[in-house]
């Protein structure tokens, strides 16, 4: 036994000396480091027209409860437990945990049990039985840290699930929220039409009377039909975004679109005043980027793997065997069979191929790395874009809100006018014209800035506290 040990430490030791020889071995995977990157310390867009909301605070698992809506908050949880594309990622993560179990029991011995019945003879001679049965151990020692470093790899890799699993709820959470408040707009839209309808309705009607008095002149009647049929049009171009948008939100509620309808309601459309001071430090709780960081780190286990995979396994076994004539002695008085070693195997020689491997890691690593970066560039971008928006869309309401007022005012005044024979009707149909855009565009930029509050949260991860 001793002579066994110490001939296999001295074959270790030979092939040691070979495996050296190759520049490209290394003894034990390097550690890994997060990458250091240099981003600014603050947003180039916080600064305007910001109001400090010290009392603010947005939970990431619940961060639509910002917009104060009963009626979202009961589709986010619906969506919670009924999306599918949440179910997937779900299910991706409990894949990606088994493999990190599989990788961790490379690190225990394997046990395995057998057993045997065998019978032989010659034609002349009586047949023998032989029962055999057995217990084999054997165990690879982490001499290099390989089995420790896969396991690094696939806990990085766990990690990785797990931020796109947060990845894909948060985007299904904003493409909930955002298909809601377009419910909601569209269906204040259509009220706007509806009267609007109604109001043309009547004034097709006072003309129509008034040409057949003789009082006004055909022109005036069809460009007042013209105008109503214009309505109605919206209505049917509105109401079919509408329903759209209504399919959106049952989908991703893990619904079909005959099992939904929500329901319509009277909407103030309060958009969120957002706290002044969001740190760029919030970008690494952004669902992607830590994606795009575990990532990186599963390279580097696999890029520290492919550079030990020249160094040699070590495996130490042992086996235990009894055996007997009969069955029923097997147990009782058996023969007793029993080996134990150590073995070592390494490769010398094969064509460049782990050579080319090791190139390969190092190139796959050099790829995430870059995408890593790429993750928290477009990251910023994204909190950039939505802070740049939200100050414009707060100069555009109030500017907005005077257009509507002058509106108003301007087809108040024209109707006054056409009333007192000053004026065509074309001049009453473009001034009504111009308050309805003037309507319609305000509603427009309240689901505009409603859905860049979302935008907003979703590029911070979720969270803004």
């Amino acid at each position: 036994m001793q002579s066994l040990i110490v001939k296999n430490v001295m074959c270790l030791s030979v092939l040691l000396i070979l495996t050296a020889c190759n520049s490209t071995v290394v003894l034990h995977p390097p550690e890994y480091k997060v990458p250091v990157l240099q981003t600014d310390d603050h947003y180039k867009y916080a600064v305007l027209n910001w109001k400090k909301t010290a009392s603010l605070e947005v939970n990431a698992n619940t961060w639509w409860e910002i917009f104060q809506d009963p009626i979202l908050s009961q589709l986010m949880q619906q969506l919670n437990q009924e999306n599918l594309s949440l179910k997937q990622a779900e299910a991706r993560y409990q894949q990606a945990n088994a493999l990190l179990e599989q990788q961790r029991a490379n690190r225990l011995p394997s046990l395995k049990l057998n057993g045997s019945a065998q019978r032989s003879g010659t034609k002349d001679s009586t047949p023998n039985n032989l029962f055999t049965t057995g217990v084999q151990v054997s165990w690879i020692p982490d001499l290099w840290g390989r089995v420790a470093k896969a396991v690094e790899g696939q806990q990085a890799n766990l990690e990785a699930s797990q931020a796109d699993l947060a990845a894909v709820k948060l985007y299904q959470q904003f493409l909930g929220t955002e298909s809601y408040w377009n419910i909601r707009v569209l269906d204040a839209q259509l009220d706007v039409l509806r009267q609007t309808q109604h109001s043309y309705q009547r004034s097709v009607k006072i003309l129509n009377n008034q040409y057949i008095a003789g009082m006004i002149a055909r022109a005036d009647v069809i460009q007042a039909e013209t105008q109503l049929k214009q309505v109605q049009i919206q209505q049917i171009e509105t109401q079919r975004e509408r329903d759209l948008q209504e399919n959106i939100l049952a989908v991703v509620q893990g619904k079909t679109v005959a099992q939904f309808q929500l329901a319509k309601q009277k909407q103030h459309f309060q958009v969120p005043i957002l706290p002044t001071q969001l740190p760029s430090r919030m970008l690494i709780q952004r669902p992607d980027v830590i994606r795009a960081e575990r990532e990186l780190a599963a390279t580097h286990a696999q890029l520290g793997l492919a550079q030990t995979a020249w160094l040699p396994d070590l495996s130490i076994g042992l086996t235990g065997e009894v055996n007997s004539r009969m069955l029923s002695q097997l147990f009782q008085a058996p023969q007793y069979l029993w080996s134990t070693g150590l073995q070592t195997t390494a490769l010398i020689f094969d064509g460049g191929k782990r050579k080319a491997e090791i190139a390969q890691a190092q190139a796959s690593y050099a790829e995430k790395a870059a995408a890593y970066r790429q993750a928290v560039l477009t990251g910023w971008k994204e909190v950039e874009d939505a802070l740049l928006q939200s100050s414009s869309f707060k100069q555009q309401q109030s500017e907005q809100a005077q257009l509507f007022k002058l509106a108003l005012e301007n087809e108040q005044v024209v109707t006054r006018r056409y009333n007192a024979g000053l004026v065509s009707y074309l001049e009453v149909v473009t001034a009504q014209n111009l308050t309805l855009q003037a309507e319609q565009a305000t509603l427009q930029l309240k689901q505009l800035q409603l859905k860049n509050t979302a935008q907003l949260i979703a590029a911070l991860g979720g969270n803004i506290s």
